[in-house]
């Protein structure tokens, strides 16, 4: 396998996560309008209600469970495939730069997260009526993207640079 993606595994894994977060986080605002638009709707039944209040209140658990499956899948994902790369332990030196660019990168997005949920029509949907919060999972990592994102950073190297001569594929 003559596979060379290590930098480019830990940047899509890193965007990926981003971009999932807010996808699902955008998709429950306008779950969320559709659904307050059945209920103020006259000429929708009374069951057509219902199954929609019903969809809106699973929505958040789905995304929120399927957030954290997709996070992890991904980086066993990853794992796989940067353990197949041949590497040279004299190159960890070169990526140390790198890894620390990569760590950078997570925490502006966690930054730019962090932003997007204090918007007020977003931070609106993040509580429910009791003030308890509706998505428990995505904002603990988002919160935490930089911290998450260096274990993940030195679990990925110790997968790239840990193979010996007896492990050479």
């Amino acid at each position: 396998m003559n596979k060379k993606a290590g930098i480019p595994d830990g940047i899509f894994y890193l965007v990926a996560m981003f971009a999932i977060a807010i996808t699902s986080i955008v998709g429950f605002l306008i779950m969320d309008s559709i659904n307050n638009n059945f209920q103020g709707s006259g000429s929708i039944s009374s069951q057509g209600k219902t199954i929609m209040n019903t969809l809106s209140g699973k929505y958040v658990g789905i995304m929120d469970n399927a957030f954290l499956i997709i996070f992890v899948g991904i980086l066993i994902g990853t794992g796989v495939g940067v353990w197949f790369i041949k590497t040279h332990p004299a190159l960890f030196w070169i990526m140390i730069p790198i890894f620390a660019f990569i760590i950078f990168l997570s925490a502006i997005y966690a930054n730019v997260f962090y932003n997007f949920i204090n918007n007020a029509k977003v931070n609106a949907i993040m509580f429910d009526d009791a003030g308890n919060a509706t998505f428990i999972i995505i904002p603990f990592i988002m919160q935490n993207y930089a911290y998450i994102i260096t274990g993940v950073i030195i679990f990925l190297a110790i997968l790239l640079f840990s193979k010996g001569k007896s492990e050479d594929i």
